[in-house]
């Protein structure tokens, strides 16, 4: 039996995404490019406001409570209106393993699917992400040496895309 629901995210569901968000980038500060510190002083409008300009879905329990997340962006310019970017994939921990992380992948290469190349970053010592994204299709491409600093580290990261 699924445990899990996928939904685009609207603006109802902004106080569980600015809970959630804040979550992914506090607990795991090196698997983000964003930073709680920067994140956590935003006001609520950034937050709309990432739900008005990108596509986020978010995966509910059986509580109807958001247990993960993914973001998808598309660029509007004419050039790069091809190019999708999924940004922000997090579940949380008591999540992982229900397949919630497949679920949100899956709803976002379908909201995608008009595009002919979606690209993503995902540090290079998250292996359990890397492992999705090929398992969808997605390669490495390159590899952003020093691409992150958090903690005191800098993170490599790898640059994986799919191509339709």
């Amino acid at each position: 039996m699924k445990t899990f629901t996928v939904r685009r995210i609207n603006e109802s569901d902004l106080e569980d995404f600015r809970r959630v968000r804040l979550e992914a980038l506090l607990l795991h500060p090196d698997a983000f490019g964003a930073s709680y510190e920067d994140w956590s002083q935003k006001p609520e409008k950034f937050f709309a406001e990432k739900l008005r300009t990108n596509y986020v879905l978010g995966g509910f329990d059986l509580h109807s409570t958001l247990q993960g997340v993914i973001g998808l962006s598309c660029s509007t310019s004419p050039k790069l209106s091809h190019v999708a970017t999924i940004w922000g994939m997090y579940v949380r921990t008591g999540m992982r393993g229900t397949g919630l992380s497949s679920g949100l992948m899956e709803a976002a290469l379908e909201a995608a699917r008009s595009v002919k190349t979606i690209k993503l970053s995902v540090v290079t010592t998250n292996h359990a992400a890397c492992a999705l994204y090929k398992s969808y299709g997605f390669t490495v491409w390159a590899t952003d040496t020093a691409a992150l600093y958090a903690n005191g580290l800098f993170h490599d990261e790898y640059l994986m895309r799919r191509d339709s």
